[in-house]
């Protein structure tokens, strides 16, 4: 073979093993490209989940959708989003259409939680239900699923998962604090009280397990232990408003005019709504004989719940009464 017959032999060769090549390893098809770009907008939204920033999360979660619109995970994560946005419908829409494309227990779980949020307490059951079907380890779904039965007044249901869920995972606090819940609705307080104290220990910086333990222990007659327990919960969340109060009122139940003064004043800098709080500042003003100061809290009251009026008055007769006697403030 000459030299020229040689070089056509090679340059056929050459041509055939990049045929052989392409056949072995064709180009990726658009679909493919697209699945690489939307996985890539997916992690990239992730992350501006992760870090709190919704919308340029929606963003990028909403272009992996439309690079890919079979991606179950891309619909799974803009569900996410909407759920915090509190945009219901659009998450449970969006957890829907995962489902159908995968259905992962995470999806059941995260759109019986909207449906939860949304006041839909017997759909997110189904949905629970069902990630303990696909998942029967699953602690966070019969954790919520308690939550879900406390509210259908199924107290024995919840317990039962509650305590399904605290097995499942023993270092999760909120099981006990959910389960102190549902026996303190039966009035078993003693449990209660174990449960949240466990709660407690276990997550020593939940806001819950002290707000709650501080009712339980109101309800054995334990003032200083409830008013403990609010203050704790006050350090965890100190804008919580109702711990403000409740401690306010226990303050002045354990004749602590000053500090029940002092409590419901911060209520009502948080909420100048609030008239229950205006109520009960102008009880312990009346009780420090600052009439004037008092009316005013009263007028106040009722311009902003008229339907105080028949319980306050009945307070200020006894009142009345008490200070008539010269019985100690």
């Amino acid at each position: 073979m000459d030299h020229q017959s040689r070089e056509m032999t090679r340059g056929c060769a050459i041509v055939l093993v990049f045929v052989i090549g392409l056949l072995l390893n064709p180009p990726d098809s658009a679909a493919q490209v697209n699945r690489r770009l939307a996985v890539d907008y997916l992690n990239r939204g992730t992350n501006q989940l992760d870090a709190g920033n919704l919308e340029t999360a929606l963003a990028y979660f909403e272009r992996a959708i439309e690079l890919d619109p079979h991606y179950g995970a891309a619909y799974f994560s803009r569900g996410l989003v909407r759920k915090r946005q509190r945009d219901y419908d659009g998450a449970i829409s969006d957890f829907t259409r995962s489902i159908e494309l995968s259905p992962l227990p995470e999806a059941y779980l995260n759109r019986g939680a909207t449906r939860k949020d949304k006041g839909d307490a017997g759909g997110a059951i189904v949905d629970y239900n069902k990630a303990i079907e696909l998942k029967p380890d699953y602690a966070d779904a019969f954790y919520n699923r308690g939550i879900a039965k406390d509210d259908e007044r199924d107290l024995d249901g919840a317990i039962a998962d509650f305590t399904r869920a605290s097995a499942l995972n023993p270092t999760n606090g909120r099981a006990f604090v959910g389960r102190g819940f549902a026996r303190m609705k039966k009035g078993d307080v003693d449990g209660a009280l174990a449960d949240y104290s466990k709660g407690i220990e276990l997550n020593p910086r939940g806001f819950l397990g002290f707000y709650n333990r501080a009712f339980a222990r109101k309800a054995k007659g334990d003032l200083e232990g409830a008013i403990n327990d609010f203050s704790k919960a006050l350090e965890i969340d100190p804008a919580d408003v109702d711990a403000w109060h409740e401690r306010g009122v226990l303050r002045s139940a354990k004749g602590d005019l000053d500090g029940a003064l002092a409590d419901f004043a911060k209520v009502i800098e948080l909420n100048p709504q609030h008239a229950q709080a205006h109520a009960n500042r102008g009880i312990v003003l009346l009780l420090r004989k600052q009439d004037a100061e008092a009316q005013k809290e009263f007028a106040t009251a009722l311009q902003l719940d008229s339907s105080l009026k028949p319980g306050l008055e009945k307070s200020i007769e006894q009142i009345t009464k008490i200070l008539a006697t010269g019985r100690p403030q």
